[in-house]
């Protein structure tokens, strides 16, 4: 590990990060970042882990994940006291809402793809082809 990674303050870390320093403070409050202890100086010192599980969160974020399915994420590898018995059944339930949205963001793919071809047709055969429709139906273009 990085020795700069041990002696980072939270305005260190959130420059690093490209976040405001109230983004890290607020997910110290929702439980998804753990504050370090306030060291005898004064100062809270953000580590390696606390770099990682930013960015994993924004990366989520990114993907479309709400803060209440990061938690979730995030809380699915790190209960102590849980078997594989009481983890897998959220699993299996996360990997099948991850199934759905693969499938959606592919259909909207589709759906954009065949936006584009009617573009490249022509505007009046873009103006005849409805998204809508690509989600309810076959696209009509």
């Amino acid at each position: 590990m990085n020795a700069n990674f041990e002696k980072m303050t939270i305005g260190k870390l959130a420059k690093a990060l490209d976040l405001n320093i109230e983004t890290i403070r607020f997910y110290h409050r929702e439980g998804l970042v753990k504050e370090p202890v306030k060291r005898t100086n004064g100062y809270r010192y953000y580590g390696l882990e606390h770099f990682s599980r930013i960015i994993f969160i924004k990366k989520a974020k990114e993907l479309g994940f709400t803060l209440n399915e990061i938690k979730e994420l995030l809380h699915l590898n790190t209960q102590r006291r849980a078997s594989c018995a009481d983890v897998l059944p959220k699993v299996k339930e996360k990997i099948s809402e991850l199934d759905k949205k693969i499938n959606d963001l592919k259909q909207i793919k589709s759906s954009l793809v065949k936006l584009k071809g009617a573009c490249a047709i022509g505007e009046d055969e873009m103006k005849r082809f409805s998204m809508l429709d690509c989600f309810m139906n076959e696209c009509k273009c």
